[in-house]
């Protein structure tokens, strides 16, 4: 029977070449603190076909003896910030911390004003109503920025509730069955609270749910204002004052940014040219 095996002899040919020069001189410059590689580049001429290399030269980046490292340079001006030559854009985002700033130091203001020392409270509004038939045309409740249908059948107090209302000085409470005819409802009012100014309003409808107020019902709503206590516990900061930002705004404008930097470039000009040697 005959044995054989895959292999029985392995023969192993290798072709070994010889550096002029003693391979790689660049160990010195590895081994020096501060030096990093910048670029390699291969000196093989012509280049190999399959992309290896057999002699390159490398380029190192090292500090000049004797020198110290400078201190970091930061230059930051318009939309990008630069730091040792690596520069980035800047993304701005609108911030409304000035502007409800303003709103918030002008609520203040106003607490002062509407103080009511007999009560003893701030922002009291004021109750005020307007009716409309359930059966006809008769309306005097037209609702925010909507003209009365028929004005020649309202009251003065329902028309001056209009146009504060279309102002923003009213919240509108409710509305409740104000007469009836054998049980069935003939006429409606609509209940609002109207107050001195839109702040007033804005401070009741988001203070009032941070510390638990409800309104009352549309009959019996009476507009109180906050106890001092009560104003101690709202939190301005989470407020959206939003609907008056324009109002305040247009008062403390902040000059134009480029339009300043003319303005102090010429000044500029100017006196060096009045003082020539």
């Amino acid at each position: 029977m005959a044995v054989t095996r895959p292999c029985w002899e392995t023969t192993r040919t290798y072709l070994c070449q010889s550096v002029v020069g003693g391979g790689n001189d660049c160990s010195a410059l590895e081994a020096q603190a501060g030096c990093s590689l910048a670029r390699e580049v291969c000196l093989d001429d012509p280049p190999s076909a399959d992309g290896s290399c057999a002699v390159s030269e490398r380029v190192y980046s090292c500090p000049i003896p004797g020198t110290s490292k400078e201190p970091a340079q930061y230059i930051c001006g318009g939309d990008v910030y630069c730091v040792n030559g690596d520069c980035e854009a800047v993304e701005r985002e609108a911030s409304d911390e000035f502007k409800d700033a303003v709103v918030a130091l002008n609520a203040l203001g106003q607490a002062n004003a509407e103080f009511d020392e007999a009560a003893l409270t701030l922002f009291r509004g004021t109750r005020e109503s307007c009716s409309h038939k359930v059966f006809g045309l008769s309306n005097c409740c037209s609702g925010k920025g909507v003209p009365l249908l028929t004005p020649w059948l309202c009251s003065s107090a329902e028309k001056l509730l209009d146009e504060k209302d279309d102002a923003g000085l009213c919240h509108k409470v409710g509305t409740y069955c104000s007469s009836s005819f054998l049980g069935i409802c003939v006429t409606k009012k609509d209940v609002y609270c109207c107050f001195q100014s839109r702040i007033s309003r804005i401070l009741q409808e988001q203070g009032r749910p941070q510390i638990g107020k409800p309104w009352g019902k549309p009959k019996t709503e009476t507009c109180e204002g906050f106890t001092i206590f009560e104003f101690q516990q709202l939190d301005l900061s989470v407020m959206d004052f939003s609907e008056v930002y324009a109002d305040f705004m247009e008062a403390a404008k902040l000059p134009d940014e480029a339009a300043a930097l003319v303005q102090i470039q010429q000044k500029i000009a100017d006196y060096y040219a009045a003082h020539k040697p």
